[in-house]
């Protein structure tokens, strides 16, 4: 199955976009004036770390609840290097591991975890609905204020149907915006 095939793909580029409105009031350190929060991932080879926007934006949609977690490089240039995950729930989003489906079946298959990240040169790279069972998102820390954990997968080139895995993996401490 592609992304076509599953609404879960847009309704994670939808959380993640939905993002950007919610950050332009966002400060990069904890209200305690402790250390910065970060979005710390590696691509295949390639590390990252986001500081100055990173989040976590709860929602819920239908009876599905989801908590979509990222960052980016660079607020004014939010179509590339913005990196994403989301999680999806049938109870509230809580500490714990996160991985497979919330609605198994052959007509309600949707995964509760969702990875994306946009490149430097604004290429789209999303991890394929059959790869559910091995990725993997842990929370350690689900407050008011933050939500800290980690995530691995794998993830793929959407132009090019899903074509050359690479490996999604990293650590966050991100403010919870709402």
């Amino acid at each position: 199955m592609y992304f076509s095939k599953n609404n879960f793909f847009r309704l994670g580029l939808l959380v993640s976009l939905s993002c950007l409105l919610v950050l332009f009031g966002c400060s990069k350190k904890r209200d305690n004036g402790g250390s910065d929060y970060y979005f710390k991932f590696t691509v295949g080879t390639q590390s990252y770390t986001y500081t100055a926007y990173s989040y976590a934006n709860f929602s819920t949609s239908g009876d599905i609840h989801m908590v979509g977690i990222g960052g980016f490089e660079d607020m004014g240039v939010g179509t590339k290097n913005v990196a994403s995950v989301l999680v999806g729930s049938l109870d509230e989003i809580a500490k714990g591991s996160y991985s497979g489906l919330v609605y198994p079946g052959s007509s309600g298959n949707t995964p509760k975890v969702f990875f994306t990240w946009i490149d430097n040169e604004g290429k789209t790279f999303g991890n394929y609905y059959d790869d559910n069972a091995t990725n993997t998102v842990i929370l350690t820390q689900v407050s008011s204020s933050a939500v800290k954990g980690t995530f691995s997968g794998k993830i793929y080139d959407v132009a090019s149907l899903g074509t050359n895995a690479r490996s999604f993996s990293g650590e966050f401490y991100v403010k919870r915006v709402n």
